[in-house]
């Protein structure tokens, strides 16, 4: 069993969730060697495909598990489109953060030796949300507020 690496602390109702393609397909296949992770933070291309995310841009986090046959048979994964949400998340990094602090997207977060698109904390571009919760108070995850729209 792998790690939860993302779990909303909202309701799911009422969040507007969207499937998109993923622009290189072989990152949906759990056994490559850094395959896309829940809780990662994707960007939209120019193509209207998912690529993960870069710093400091509008993100969309990823909600779909690791290795899920229906999405590496379609090439689609569910991504957190709409809608202010609070979730506990493994894939950030640990420097500097304090409740309440500002929180961006990196593209250099290490979660299990892997390179993952996911939160930092914030110095320029977009505010993706606040620091709600340190991972030292809540089982080693960060609990952030999200509120970009």
């Amino acid at each position: 069993m792998s790690n939860v690496n993302f779990e909303l602390v909202t309701e799911v109702q009422g969040l507007l969730r969207r499937d998109f393609p993923v622009a290189d397909r072989t990152l949906v296949n759990p056994n490559n060697a850094n395959p896309l992770m829940d809780g990662e933070f994707m960007n939209i291309d120019s193509a209207y495909k998912l690529i993960r995310g870069a710093d400091g841009t509008m993100g969309l986090a990823l909600f779909v598990e690791r290795g899920r046959m229906d999405v590496q048979a379609i090439g689609k994964v569910t991504v957190l489109m709409g809608n202010t949400y609070e979730a506990d998340t493994r894939v950030f990094t640990t420097t500097s953060l304090t409740l309440g602090c500002k929180l961006q997207i990196s593209a250099s977060v290490t979660v299990d030796t892997l390179t993952k698109s996911g939160l930092a904390l914030y110095s320029s571009g977009e505010i993706i949300g606040y620091c709600t919760r340190l991972p030292a108070n809540n089982g080693g995850k960060l609990r952030f507020l999200q509120t970009l729209v």
